[in-house]
């Protein structure tokens, strides 16, 4: 097969270079995707406290506020391959050493290098989609990339969370840190062969341009939605599940008569959110618009955590926890598409540098706010502020998009 017609092979509408980088980035969330799992509820496997677990859970997302410039800059000067290609295998060094070191000092550095793997990684996966990307499909694309992209996420949550309740984290993530290296070396080799028909619009140099975002209240209320949907659901409510869970039902959850560990639940409620309805919701959103689909998700988002916050019963803590995450798949989906849009394509680079700074900021805040509190009640009350700064978002939107 020639280069140009691999590139232009599809699936389901989906071209195989947006199938090839998503199944490579996605693969490197194991090990992340598992530590949210599986540290707030089992702290004692790395000697931790619970504010040190909140820590690290944010360190990577603290640091990309300064490596999505610096990532931006080096893609420009030296091109995509050769950095991608390091971020992979940097990424399976970081996650051998979340296992084999229980040492706080090494974990940050370990974490630290994950953000700049993913500052990386993420800025080349979403070049890749909107270089493919027409106007009429860029939902589409950009929903079954993070589809499949989350895959990863789900091992991470359900098969980490599982196998370390059997065989411990050690091998847990060795074994993950196997399986990055072969998605890594299968992509190295697809990328040679492969190469979009499309070329990139020339770019200026510039790192993280705010400039263009205050200059634009549409790109905005989009870099500010993001920010809110991270810290809220990336951050605040996923790191903070296992401690939410234990402080409930302690170390075993029972549910219908069966009796599961608290760390094997966790997993299971965190891949619920990776549930493969990204591709859908960016459809429709290409085919309705973006901002009844982002204002529905903030509002869906806010009632599920009030839920979380006032009730006792594992029924509707399910059926809440659950719309919250459905709420999160769309508004991620639909900003990342709309970011998208509005991003001038020679300046594209920085424009979703500066957005992903946006999404790393609060993302990095909620594991350290809902971590730093060691009690039930607090959580709970985060819970209902957080319900009320979805429904500000939602408002801020709509009045930034009203007369689009």
């Amino acid at each position: 097969m020639s280069e140009r017609a691999a590139a232009r092979v599809t699936f389901r509408g989906v071209s195989l270079p947006v199938i090839a980088v998503a199944l490579a980035v996605g693969s490197t969330l194991l090990g992340d995707s598992m530590l949210y799992a599986v540290m707030p509820a089992q702290p004692e496997a790395w000697a931790l406290s619970i504010p040190a677990v909140g820590i690290l859970l944010s360190a990577n997302r603290l640091v990309r506020l300064v490596t999505n410039s610096v990532v931006a800059v080096i893609f420009q000067r030296l091109g995509q391959r050769g950095p991608f290609i390091g971020a992979l295998v940097l990424s399976v060094v970081v996650t051998l050493s979340y296992g084999w070191t229980s040492a706080f000092a090494v974990l940050l550095v370990a974490r630290m290098g994950w953000g700049l793997c993913w500052s990386t990684l993420r800025l080349g996966g979403f070049w890749t989609v909107l270089t493919e990307a027409s106007d009429d499909n860029r939902g589409l694309l950009m929903g079954s990339y993070q589809a499949i992209v989350r895959l990863g996420s789900v091992g991470g949550v359900l098969v980490g969370a599982a196998l370390t309740d059997v065989v411990g984290h050690q091998l847990t993530l060795t074994l993950f840190a196997a399986v990055m290296a072969a998605t890594a070396v299968t992509w190295i080799i697809f990328s040679r062969q492969a190469a979009p028909d499309k070329q990139p619009t020339p770019q200026r140099t510039d790192g993280v341009d705010l400039r263009a975002v205050l200059g634009d209240r549409r790109l905005l209320a989009t870099c500010s939605g993001i920010l809110i949907t991270g810290l809220v659901f990336s951050g605040l409510v996923t790191a903070s599940l296992g401690f939410y869970l234990s402080s409930h039902f302690g170390q075993q959850v029972a549910f219908l008569g069966v009796a599961l560990g608290v760390t094997t639940a966790t997993g299971i409620l965190l891949g619920s959110q990776w549930l493969p309805l990204s591709p859908v919701l960016g459809h429709l959103s290409d085919r309705f618009g973006r901002v009844p689909l982002i204002s529905s998700g903030f509002g869906v988002g806010a009632a599920g955590l009030v839920a979380l916050a006032v009730t006792q019963s594992i029924w509707l803590m399910l059926l809440a926890i659950f719309a919250g995450f459905v709420a999160s798949t769309a508004l991620t989906v639909t900003l990342h598409s709309t970011a998208g849009d509005l991003a001038p394509p020679d300046r594209r680079n920085a424009v979703l540098s500066t957005y992903a700074t946006f999404l790393d900021l609060g993302s990095a805040l909620g594991p350290l706010i809902g971590l730093s509190f060691a009690s039930l009640a607090a959580l709970q009350g985060l819970y209902g502020g957080a319900a009320v700064l979805l429904v500000a978002a939602a408002l801020l939107f709509w009045l930034a998009f009203r007369r689009s």
